[in-house]
């Protein structure tokens, strides 16, 4: 086959079947963009926004201590402070992260009062809020207005009484009801709110002879805001297709070109090349320093961090995440092996893993129930104890596979004082009591699951198409590469070469822990990353599994078949 004709079938695989779909996911400049006031409460919380500005309201912003949260954060307030300006700059924006450690995710009462009494009359939350009932009731108590936007699952209980804006309400109730794509980052989301905002402002002066200044800083101040949504979509793990595509393909050549001196800044310690950053450098390189600060220290400086013009102060915010990034890998090590040391031994037992580790720390829960679900296959939830004292538990879960892991939770609402979260993460308060029925409960449930769904937890994706070594060349590996950006929702294809075991040779180990292969096949090089212990035969056929890739190394490129799995047949 023509390697364009592969790429059709690959695209075709995944759903996307139309010469204008197609034309659109592989184009350098997607126009993918859907109206922001499609968004469920975006109109009124773009009137709410306009009147608060309007009048000079006091506005603080409240985001999240996650990457999202503070890019989403950054982005809000930016806009808002040119957003002011445009509308005569009688308004204030501040802005408000809680502490992971002492609050926790959401907003929270003590919060809510100490804003108040710093004197803002307006709360506009970022990546959080859908299920906080409670407190916005408590906000609207004490005088302040309130816009929550965020998109988190909300709680089948009930909604805040107040505006609310999220694409998951109303998402799949049939024609015109709900946004057209519910996996926006909460940064996403935020910039979609600005996008109806800046409409509104224009509308308002529609009536002037020429469009004032302000106005074109305006639109300037948005476009520019790509950036911080694409670095939200990408470490936030939400899918990189519809219009999340569109935020990455135009927020990556911005990073490129390094306009934004906290970018610049963290390359720098990350030691990425900001000519060529990718997913990738994002996901493994700027992600885990951003959430350092949230897990060790302050999240409120990484809102700082791109807010302030003072390069002294960008380039001190930007070590500190270095460093405590060091920190944050050991304690997470640690936590990591007494996990491991609890599952091995036996101790905790069930196909659900409610761990509670010997060495334990709630900035790090997350990461380290996420690397043992990835070494177990199985939903792990870790524990933490910094509310001990009171008789309650923090846990942090993740799942993989097609485990609704929020769903799975409300099962069991009673047991939590506390819970929120995604499909595959969530978050959750419980009393110590609780803890051993939580965990049989959980258990219980994901057992019945997986007799009547024996493949729910699976991760691999099989082939999704069979092409001939003589497909497999430099030709396909570049159409291909059209495919990109990859990552969550849009991975690598995964394309299957049946091929005599006769014809490998040339097998070789690589890496200083000797865990890859490299061989070759009639002419094809492969590599096999963590495939050290492959078996080869001696006949018969073996089903490689993996993507044709051009690989750049030392300023070279050369052409690679870089394998995920091998059968024998």
């Amino acid at each position: 086959m023509e390697p364009d004709e592969i790429v059709r079938k690959i695209l075709e695989v995944r759903g996307i079947v139309s010469d204008e779909d197609v034309r659109e996911f592989l184009s350098a400049k997607p126009k993918l963009a859907h109206d922001p006031l499609l968004l469920p409460g975006t109109e009124a919380g773009a009137e709410f926004l306009f009147g608060a500005l309007s009048r000079g309201g006091r506005i603080c912003v409240y985001g999240d201590y996650d990457v999202d949260g503070v890019c989403g954060t950054a982005l809000l307030v930016l806009f808002l402070r040119e957003a002011s300006k445009a509308l005569g700059g009688g308004s204030t924006v501040t802005y408000y992260i809680p502490s992971r450690i002492e609050e926790g995710y959401g907003l929270n009462n003590s919060a809510i009062r100490a804003i108040r009494e710093a004197g803002a009359d307006v709360i506009v939350t970022v990546d959080c809020g859908s299920v906080s009932v409670a407190e916005a009731a408590y906000a609207k108590g004490l005088g302040l207005g309130i816009l929550i936007t965020d998109h988190h699952d909300p709680d089948p209980g009930g909604l805040p009484d107040c505006a609310l804006v999220n694409p998951k309400i109303g998402f799949g109730g049939g024609e015109n009801k709900g946004y057209p794509f519910a996996k926006l980052s909460g940064a996403g989301v935020a910039f979609k709110l600005c996008g109806a905002l800046r409409a509104r402002i224009e509308a308002e002066i529609a009536h002037a002879s020429e469009t004032p200044l302000e106005l074109h800083a305006l639109r300037k101040t948005l476009q520019s805001l790509v950036d911080l949504v694409c670095v939200a979509t990408i470490a936030d793990v939400m899918p990189l297709v519809d219009e999340n595509r569109t935020f990455v393909k135009y927020g990556l050549p911005l990073l490129r070109k390094g306009t934004r001196p906290a970018f610049r800044e963290l390359f720098r310690v990350s030691d990425i090349n900001a000519a060529k950053v990718d997913v990738r450098e994002i996901a493994f390189g700027i992600a885990p320093r951003m959430n350092a600060l949230g897990r060790l220290g302050a999240a409120s400086d990484g809102v700082e961090l791109f807010l302030t013009d003072d390069n002294d102060r960008i380039h001190s915010i930007a070590e500190h995440m270095n460093i405590l990034n060091i920190e944050r890998r050991r304690i997470q090590d640690d936590s990591f092996r007494d996990c491991m040391e609890l599952y091995e031994s036996g101790a905790v037992a069930g196909p659900f893993l409610l761990l509670k580790p010997a060495r334990s720390h709630e900035g790090v829960a997350g990461i380290v129930a996420g690397k043992v679900r990835e070494e177990t296959g199985l939903p792990c939830a870790v524990l933490t104890g910094v509310q001990e004292g009171m008789g309650l538990l923090k846990g942090s879960a993740r799942s993989g596979g097609r485990l609704d892991l929020i769903a799975l939770l409300r099962r069991h609402g009673g047991l939590f004082e506390r819970l929120g979260g995604h499909t595959a993460a969530a978050g959750f308060t419980i009393r110590a009591e609780n803890e051993d029925a939580l965990r049989a409960a959980l258990s219980s449930d994901l057992a019945s699951m997986l007799e009547k769904e024996p493949g729910l937890l699976d991760e691999h994706m099989g082939a999704e198409l069979e092409i001939t070594l003589s497909d497999a060349g430099p030709a396909l590996a570049e159409a291909i590469g059209a495919l990109a950006p990859f990552g969550f929702g849009n991975p690598k294809p995964s394309l299957a070469l049946r091929i005599p075991a006769s014809c490998i040779s040339g097998i070789r180990h690589m890496g200083q822990d000797r865990k890859h292969i490299r061989f070759a096949a009639l002419g094809i090089p492969f590599v096999f990353f963590g495939g050290a212990d492959t078996m080869f035969p001696d006949s018969g056929d073996m089903l490689i599994i993996g993507c044709p890739e051009m690989n750049e190394w030392n300023g070279s490129r050369n052409f690679q078949f870089a394998v995920t799995c091998i059968d024998m047949l």
